[in-house]
């Protein structure tokens, strides 16, 4: 007995299987900051794109906070708003910025950086 298989059922499963952000293992882990947590709030909304995930909106007014270093930039938190990768998987994770640009999320559970369209952000000390 042959067994059948739909070739649109074919073509959706590599399609699905594309569709995961790429992410890029670290080669350093993230250094944490030592320093006590100055907040930085941002003064326009901002529009992050991943290739593959769905874009996130960072509010204007939310409050930030600088969590550490990795080789790629500055890793920030917030606590006004979540931030989450959502491709075919789901993701909590932080925003990098380097030069003044949103470059990236880094996912603290995979330990794993995925990059972004590079976007401006303006922060402005609390």
């Amino acid at each position: 007995m042959k067994l059948k298989i739909p070739v649109a059922a074919l073509v959706a499963s590599a399609l699905l299987a594309g569709c995961s952000t790429s992410q890029i293992k670290l080669q350093n882990d993230l250094v944490y900051a030592n320093e006590s947590r100055t907040e930085f709030v941002l003064k326009d909304f901002v529009e992050v794109e991943a290739l593959h995930a769905k874009p996130l909106t960072l509010k204007a007014n939310t409050r930030w906070y600088k969590v550490g270093t990795i080789d790629r930039g500055v890793v920030y938190g917030t606590y006004d708003q979540v931030v989450i990768v959502n491709s075919f998987n789901v993701y909590e994770g932080y925003i990098v910025i380097n030069e003044g640009n949103v470059v990236g999320y880094y996912l603290p559970t995979e330990k794993t950086f995925v990059e972004t369209k590079p976007v401006t952000i303006n922060f402005v000390h609390q």
